[in-house]
């Protein structure tokens, strides 16, 4: 079993990932707010890329620590990956399709889909948190 202090190293590493994928959203926030519309902010339609950049680093995150080291259960594995992929990254590709077609239109995103791109770039970031501490702990524990 890993240690507490292993773990902490682990997280701080992917938190610094994690703060990377919100930068562009910081300066989008910047932006928005130095115009004076900072109700905009939620209609950006980086948050839905930065979804679906974090569902899919949490794949890659997860099942490249199971490969290098990780002796887990193929059905487990099998639910995460399917879940990640049917319940993220999926609906956060389709969340920025429609994002970016209604911004195209000169239109602004309905108050429904601002709601989805923010909670699916939340749970990436905390499924990224958690997939890539499991994948990591798998990843060392061969080493």
């Amino acid at each position: 079993m890993k240690s507490l202090s292993e773990r902490r190293q682990i997280l701080a590493g992917l938190a610094a990932e994690v703060a990377f994928a919100v930068l562009p959203l910081l300066v989008v926030l910047m932006v928005v707010a130095h115009a004076e519309h900072s109700a905009r902010l939620f209609m950006s339609p980086e948050w839905s890329f930065g979804a679906s950049i974090l569902f899919g680093q949490s794949l890659v995150r997860f099942v490249s620590g199971l490969a290098r080291g990780g002796n887990a259960a193929t059905g487990p594995v099998a639910l995460v990956l399917a879940l990640l992929i049917v319940f993220g990254l999926v609906p956060s590709l389709l969340v920025l399709y429609m994002t970016l077609q209604v911004t195209e239109m000169k239109g602004d995103p309905s108050g429904w889909l601002q709601f989805f791109q923010v909670s699916l770039f939340s749970g990436a970031a905390a499924m990224y948190m958690l997939l890539g501490t499991i994948g990591e702990m798998w990843n060392k524990s061969k080493g």
